[in-house]
């Protein structure tokens, strides 16, 4: 195998055989999951690097479903007036903790991991760089862009089902007449949209959601394995000046819950101590083939992700002689970097967000096909000296003095 001269001077292997190492299922929820926690918190260890494990629970599909199937139930009773059932069920439901218990699918858990680096000169309000990767995966029966379609149709309908199906519950409990004529219309789409509804969500599950085939390579044991050794790097070789947030957030596949429930968590403890306004963010999911960076999206490509942020991306890249590929879209990838841009929204900061995305590879992902030898190792450690090189050079031009936010 021929690797590039990395940076990572100390294993220019080290990439690609995180990657390796990681070739497994990584489901949410999964034993996979836990083993490739342990085994992000035992390579950080191994440069004296302490990392936090984090655990929170969420909505899972299956939880989803038997929410969505109790309330065509109820929607059915209440339409044809079996009020006494729904009363009968209530009752029963909640004379044990048993039958609570047994009536409802349990949450799914996951756990995210992060570690922080810290500047060598401590000062107050300094910025922050926060690097990212999920590192959980998704196994499907269906190729990725028809899963999109599904998820996609799944969204159109379920919100206005749910508030129709509130509005015509309290219509249908204020009215008690089925002899007005717009009332046998009103029940034709209820019923209608909640069949749909449950053969949409039956066609998620059965058709795209399967736990143990894909090793999650490309998607996303690559960004793993970039942000490992560049985490170990910056150990060794600490930033004068920005702290080092490192992220490996779980539940990425099922909609970004594990950054957004660390953002929730310590959100308001990184606008106090951070300068938001002068810091940066870099998500990697997925680099394979190449190294794709998302520039542009919506009508025309008028809208940057970022500006700054980019170019010095670019930059280095130029510098290091490293093939990249920027590359726009009508919408936004769904990826962890979403909930860093959110969150500068919430915090109104100028906190630029950056994503690494091999978009032209996701003909693989989700899939069986999603395995190790996929992934270059010259695109690892070129995506990994970009992003090193890149930080080095934010943290000693001293810019962010002088930015205003």
């Amino acid at each position: 195998m021929t690797v590039i001269l990395s940076l990572n001077l100390y294993d220019p292997y080290a990439t690609i055989n995180h990657v390796n190492s990681l070739a497994f299922n990584r489901s949410t929820s999964s034993a996979g999951e836990t083993e490739a926690l342990l085994y992000i918190q035992n390579e950080l260890s191994k440069e004296d690097i302490k990392s936090y494990v984090e655990h929170f629970s969420y909505i899972g599909a299956r939880k989803v479903l038997m929410r969505l199937t109790y309330l065509i139930i109820f929607s059915y009773l209440i339409i044809f007036r079996q009020f006494l059932i729904i009363v009968l069920y209530v009752c029963i439901k909640y004379l044990s903790e048993r039958l609570r218990i047994l009536s409802l699918v349990k949450e799914e858990d996951s756990k995210s991991i992060f570690t922080i680096i810290h500047a060598e000169k401590i000062k107050p309000h300094r910025p922050l760089i926060i690097i990212s990767a999920h590192y959980d995966s998704f196994t499907a029966n269906l190729p990725y862009r028809v899963q999109n379609v599904l998820f996609f149709v799944f969204r159109i309908i379920l919100f206005p089902y749910f508030i129709a199906t509130i509005g015509f519950g309290v219509w249908f409990l204020i009215d008690f007449s089925n002899n007005q004529p717009n009332s046998q219309l009103v029940v034709n789409l209820v019923l209608t949209s909640t069949i749909s509804e449950f053969i949409i969500i039956i066609l998620i599950l059965l058709l795209i959601y399967n736990r143990s085939d894909s090793m999650g390579s490309i998607d996303n044991a690559s960004g793993v394995s970039i942000i490992l050794e560049l985490a170990k790097l910056i150990k060794r070789n600490p930033l004068e000046n920005f702290d080092a947030l490192f992220i490996w957030p779980g539940a990425e596949e099922w909609g970004l819950i594990g950054s957004d429930r660390f953002l929730k968590r310590h959100g308001h403890e990184l606008e106090q101590i951070y300068d938001l306004n002068n810091s940066y963010c870099i998500n990697i999911d997925m680099v394979g083939s190449y190294i794709g960076l998302f520039n542009e999206k919506g009508f025309f490509h008028k809208k940057k992700l970022n500006t700054r942020l980019n170019d010095d991306l670019e930059k280095s890249a130029y510098k290091l002689g490293v093939p990249i590929v920027k590359y726009n879209s009508f919408t936004t990838p769904k990826s962890d970097h979403r909930s860093f841009i959110k969150f500068a929204k919430k915090t109104k900061t100028s906190l630029e967000v950056a994503y690494f995305h091999s978009s032209k590879d996701s003909k693989h992902i989700h899939s069986p096909r999603d395995t190790p030898e996929k992934c270059s190792p010259e695109n690892l450690n070129g995506c990994l000296d970009i992003c090193y090189d890149t930080i080095r050079t934010i943290d000693s031009s001293k810019r962010f003095l002088k930015k205003v936010g």
